[in-house]
């Protein structure tokens, strides 16, 4: 999955958590998921966050390849773990958040993802989509219109207009 689509359909799926549970949709939140999921893809030079990594990436592909230690879950429980020992803000939440959905999304793709690493290498995987396909495309756009649709249904673009404005007042 390109990096946009991952970015949206991990919102439009944080939204819909945040509106069936107490979970804040706010400015932090949503860069916390935005963040998170981009981050599995870090173990590949040519991603968006692999580009921006001043060369991490190149080792941890060196390393791993591409899909492989980043993907799957026991790295995320690991991640999750420490990013919520130390923090327990709505932005970390989302980053957890966030980096389960990449995980996830992937899942669904041609590719798969070695979810029981580094115990299992087998990917798993439920084929829906390739990687740039015109599935992936509808996929982009279907989760757009549902983030739209959620944001506006449960008033989420208004508490996250509010959080931000408060942000903003912060850093003045």
């Amino acid at each position: 999955m390109r990096y946009h689509t991952h970015i949206i359909t991990s919102l439009c799926i944080g939204a819909a958590v945040a509106s069936y549970t107490s979970l804040p949709f706010t400015a932090s939140y949503t860069a916390g998921v935005v963040i998170g999921s981009l981050l599995p893809d870090i173990d590949e030079p040519k991603s968006y966050v692999g580009r921006r990594s001043l060369g991490m990436s190149h080792k941890v592909k060196e390393a791993f390849g591409h899909r492989g230690m980043t993907h799957s879950l026991f790295v995320w429980a690991v991640i999750a773990f420490i990013v919520t020992v130390e923090s327990s803000s709505t932005f970390s939440i989302g980053l957890v958040l966030g980096y389960l959905f990449h995980i996830i999304e992937d899942f669904l793709s041609v590719q798969g993802v070695p979810l029981l690493w580094p115990f299992q290498t087998k990917r798993y995987k439920i084929p829906l989509y390739r990687t740039g396909s015109a599935l992936e495309t509808v996929l982009f756009y279907g989760a757009f219109a549902l983030l739209i649709y959620i944001g506006s249904q449960y008033h989420l673009f208004y508490e996250w207009w509010r959080s931000f404005l408060l942000l903003l007042r912060q850093w003045m």
